[in-house]
C-alpha cells in the first residue's frame, strides 16, 4: 500500500536524479579520505572503516583516516561529516539511524539521507544474536520468557531510538517479556559480561568473538536459518517467532556536496571489499559483505528507511 510519505518520497527523488546523472556535474577535489564511524574504537564500524580506509585511499591516491565521533545518537558523527570542507573527503560510515533520527527529539529539523547526505555505499548486511552473560541461569529464550515473568529484567542498547533498542522493543514486546530499557553512551559489554546487564540483541560480529571466547552465551540468532558462526545457536524462526527476523547494516554517507563523486566513491569501496584480504576479514569475524551499485544502495535506503519509520512508530507513536 502506498503511503502520503512513499509519494513525498518519489516527489523527492524525482527532484534529486540518480546520483549517477549528477556524477557528470564538475567534480569537487578531494585532498584526502576521512570516514568518521559514530562509535567508540573497538566496535563494529569503526573495525570494517579501519579494515576499508587503506584500501580505500590507495585507490583514491590520497591519505586515509578513521575519526571516532561517538555521542548523542549519531549526531557529533554527522554534523562533523556535514562541517567538514569538501576537499577533506569526510564521509560517514554507519547505520541509518545515525543520519536520519540523530537530530530528533532536538530542536533541530532531522536530516535527510538524501537531501543533506548522498548514501553512496552499501558496507555490509548484519545479522542479529540475542545474548546473555556466560554465567547466567538463562539458558534459552524460553528461560528469558520465564525469568521475566519472576522479577523484571533489564536489556542494553546504544542509546533510545537506536536500531538495537527498536528491535529489542519489537523482541520483548511478541514474547510478552517484562523488561527495563538501559541505554548506554559509551559500551555496555562489561556490564553484560558482569550480568549487571540481564541481556541484549546486538549484530553478530560484535558479540561473536566474546561467544567464542565464552563471556557470552547465545540464546537465539534473528535469521531464517541457523549461522554458519554460531551452529549450535538454534535461529528464532525454528524457535516458533518468525516475524522476529531482523537484518541490519552499514552504509557509507557522503555530505551532499561530494555528489559529483558518488561513482567514485562506490567503486573505492567495492573495490576495496572486493580485495582478498578484506574479504578474510569479513569471513573471519562473521561479517557479510555487500556490493551494490549507486541505484541498489539508493533503494537500499529507501526500503530500510521504510522498515525503520514502522518500527518507530510502533515505539514511539511517531518516526520523524
Amino acid at each position: 500500500m502506498i503511503t502520503r510519505r512513499d509519494i513525498n518520497r518519489i516527489a523527492l527523488l524525482a527532484a534529486f536524479p540518480p546520483l549517477s546523472a549528477r556524477a557528470n556535474s564538475r567534480l569537487p577535489s578531494i585532498r584526502s579520505l576521512q570516514l568518521v564511524v559514530p562509535t567508540p574504537p573497538g566496535a563494529q564500524p569503526d573495525l570494517i572503516a579501519r579494515w576499508l580506509i587503506g584500501p580505500m585511499s590507495q585507490s583514491a591516491g590520497v591519505p586515509g583516516l578513521v575519526l571516532n565521533r561517538p555521542g548523542a545518537a549519531g549526531a557529533i558523527a554527522a554534523d562533523t561529516v556535514l562541517a567538514a570542507p569538501a576537499e577533506t573527503g569526510t564521509l560517514l560510515l554507519g547505520g541509518l539511524d545515525h543520519v536520519v533520527y540523530s537530530h530528533v527529539g532536538s530542536n533541530r529539523r532531522p536530516l535527510d539521507p538524501f537531501v543533506d547526505f548522498v548514501p553512496v555505499a552499501a558496507v555490509n548486511r548484519d545479522t542479529w544474536l540475542l545474548v546473555v552473560g556466560r554465567d547466567s541461569p538463562i539458558l534459552s529464550v524460553r528461560d528469558l520468557i520465564e525469568a521475566s515473568r519472576r522479577s523484571s529484567l533489564n536489556y542494553a542498547s546504544t542509546g533510545e531510538g537506536s536500531t538495537p533498542h527498536l528491535v529489542t522493543v519489537r523482541f520483548i514486546a511478541e514474547l510478552g517479556i517484562d523488561a527495563t530499557h538501559v541505554p548506554y553512551k559509551d559500551g555496555y559489554l562489561p556490564d553484560l559480561i558482569a550480568q549487571r546487564i540481564d541481556f541484549v540483541i546486538a549484530p553478530t560480529p560484535a558479540m561473536m568473538s566474546h561467544v567464542h571466547a565464552g563471556r557470552l552465551r547465545a540464546l537465539s540468532s534473528l535469521t531464517d536459518e541457523r549461522l554458519a558462526v554460531a551452529r549450535d545457536v538454534p535461529s528464532i524462526r525454528e524457535l516458533g517467532w518468525p516475524n522476529q527476523v531482523f537484518f541490519g547494516g552499514l552504509f557509507l554517507f557522503a555530505p551532499a556536496a561530494l555528489a559529483g563523486r558518488a561513482t567514485d566513491l562506490n567503486q573505492w569501496l567495492r573495490g576495496a571489499i572486493q580485495a582478498p584480504e578484506i574479504r578474510g576479514l569479513y569471513q573471519q569475524a562473521g561479517i557479510e559483505p555487500v556490493e551494490q551499485d549507486l541505484e541498489q544502495v539508493r533503494i537500499a535506503v529507501i526500503e530500510r528507511l521504510r522498515t525503520a519509520d514502522s518500527m518507530r512508530n510502533a515505539v514511539f507513536g511517531r518516526n520523524r
